[in-house]
């Protein structure tokens, strides 16, 4: 997916509340096997919500690294390292992060500088957790951890079984539709179980900042599935314990932009161009004569989004005649862009564009953060699915249309 703006996975679990009590100290000892260890800086950081401060910094010596400082609640911070000395550890592959929650009391970090997690996503590498002591809000969040690793582990064979299988055999225009919807099957099962678990761990722990973190990152997501209902059941479990803070307003933000693209809300309408460059609403051109439209947003300049053009083209002409059609929002601010990518892909459905990428009204109205973006609507205009790439597209359609 391409986004506006890239986040770290840490970000996805941001965190900087709590229930209140007085200013406390914290130390983290911190212990750094391997012969490379020694001499490396190593930095203490807190993400925030438009990246990250750096806190402090020190260099390892004798594997070992001391962190002091006071917080006034627990904390999501993160310990970043680099291998190697001078240029080598300006290296990009070389950088390694660790998140967790920082708790009053002292804290201990134990992890070895050859397996520690990469501050990027690189499957290849070792991706060993260091292990974390003393903090009790990091202890619930590794409890949540494990009441859904069986089905994150599943989950996640699934996702390489469906890459392999369904994925990059689309990309040469070979659809096996089957098979993708076969493994979608097993997985989405999986996927409520786990969103089913952590509504219950934010229900019971309603009072604990992972609780917290864990209701907003779900807003974090591009395809939330929740419905409008269950967004106000989650921030009502949480708003005895958080209403008038800060925090709790931007959570209830958030949760409001997020039902008004959620299962069961009506599409919003805006303005849009269309290929003669004449401003129209999206209500006024949307088909009216469709049982199911899929509202997609794309760019010339997105790989992922041009990957993606092959199965449209294929869906568009299994399902054309059974009451389904496409409606094609471009991000291009160029238009010489957006008509050249239009031709060499050759799409016959409905193009338009959005005229203003990200900072659009209609982008914006949507929140729409990166693409390719894309939601199934039925012919009332309720939203019915959200996340209509590949084989999800294919069972949705395979559900409602046959």
């Amino acid at each position: 997916m391409i986004k506006k703006i890239v986040l770290s996975s840490f970000l996805l679990a941001l965190a900087s509340i709590g229930a209140t009590y007085a200013q406390q100290t914290f130390t983290i000892k911190g212990k750094v096997h391997g012969n490379t260890a020694n001499g490396t800086r190593v930095y203490l950081t807190k993400p925030n919500e438009t990246g990250e401060t750096r806190i402090d910094s020190t260099v390892i010596k004798n594997n070992t690294f001391t962190f002091k400082g006071k917080l006034d609640k627990p904390a999501m911070y993160r310990v970043f390292l680099t291998k190697g000395k001078g240029a080598e550890a300006k290296k990009p592959e070389n950088w390694l992060a660790s998140g967790f929650y920082v708790d009053a009391g002292t804290i201990t970090y134990d992890g070895h500088i050859d397996s520690l997690p990469s501050y990027y996503y690189r499957p290849k590498q070792p991706n060993v957790k260091p292990t974390i002591k003393g903090s009790k809000a990091q202890d619930l969040a590794d409890q949540l951890a494990a009441s859904i690793s069986k089905q994150r582990r599943e989950i996640n064979r699934l996702d390489e079984e469906y890459l392999t299988k369904y994925h990059l055999p689309s990309l040469d225009n070979i659809f096996n539709t089957a098979e993708g919807i076969a493994l979608l099957q097993k997985m989405h099962p999986l996927e409520q179980e786990v969103d089913s678990i952590k509504m219950l761990f934010i229900k019971n722990n309603p009072q604990s900042v992972v609780a917290f973190d864990t209701a907003r990152n779900f807003f974090y997501a591009m395809d939330l599935a929740l419905t409008p209902t269950e967004i106000d059941e989650m921030i009502g479990f949480l708003a005895a314990d958080w209403k008038g803070t800060p925090e709790f307003a931007s959570l209830k933000a958030a949760a409001d932009q997020a039902k008004r693209t959620a299962i069961g809300a009506q599409y919003l309408d805006g303005k849009i161009l269309d290929k003669s460059g004449k401003e129209v609403t999206l209500s006024s051109i949307f088909p009216k004569d469709k049982k199911y439209i899929l509202l997609e947003f794309w760019a010339s300049w997105c790989g992922p989004c041009r990957g993606e053009i092959p199965h449209l083209k294929h869906s568009y002409q299994v399902w054309k005649d059974k009451g389904f059609d496409i409606v094609s929002i471009s991000l291009d601010q160029k238009d010489a862009d957006w008509r050249k990518a239009m031709d060499a892909e050759d799409m016959k459905w409905n193009q338009y564009n959005a005229n203003g990428g990200f900072d659009s009204p209609i982008i914006q109205d949507y929140n729409i953060k990166g693409i390719p973006y894309a939601l199934l609507v039925d012919s009332s205009g309720k939203i019915v699915r959200s996340g209509m790439r590949g084989a999800s597209l294919d069972l949705a359609l395979e559900e409602l249309l046959k």
